[in-house]
């Protein structure tokens, strides 16, 4: 197995900051095992909401997945107070058993850097490819057509007030 790691913001702000890790399981040698387990090992201050995915998690943490039919891993990282460093690294190990007793490991890491609010209008860059899986996985039923399940919820509607922040929200918000 090989591990492909995408974030969708090349940077991130250092107090309140959102980004989302793409984690791209990309099959090799091993094709025939089945189940693994994702760890991620993040610096202090930086945190994850549960996988976007709706894999099942341990307490630990770890995300179990299913290799057969699961291909990636979709986490949000975020920030609650201001960090005191510039960058950080974010370990992604990919976990599986290749007998009995014994256990394969294959682990990545991304650099996650960290800026001020006001440097993050001015060199922020979008991965639109990681954008798109967020908004995939935020609205499943959009690829289900005539399905007898399907609610049709009618979209958020914003109103734009003009203010100090407002450029902010129209460059960084996100409709799902």
């Amino acid at each position: 197995m090989m591990l492909n790691l995408r974030m969708a913001k090349s940077i991130m702000e250092q107090e309140e900051g959102m980004n989302h890790l793409w984690i791209q399981l990309l099959p090799t040698e091993f094709s025939a095992i089945e189940k693994a387990e994702v760890s991620i090992k993040l610096p202090n201050g930086l945190y994850r909401a549960p996988n976007l995915n709706g894999y099942e998690e341990s307490e630990s943490n770890d995300i179990f997945i299913n290799l057969s039919h699961d291909k990636d891993v979709l986490l949000e990282l975020y920030t609650q107070t201001a960090v005191d460093f510039d960058e950080a690294c974010v370990i992604v190990t990919l976990s599986f058993k290749v007998t009995e007793n014994r256990w394969k490991e294959f682990s990545k890491d991304v650099t996650v850097r960290f800026v001020t609010e006001e440097e993050m209008e001015e060199i922020v860059e979008l991965d639109q490819q990681v954008i798109e899986r967020v908004i995939e996985l935020r609205n499943p039923a959009v690829g289900v057509p005539n399905s007898d399940d399907l609610v049709i919820l009618r979209p958020r509607t914003y109103e734009l007030r003009n203010n100090e922040y407002a450029y902010l929200e129209q460059k960084y918000r996100v409709d799902y």
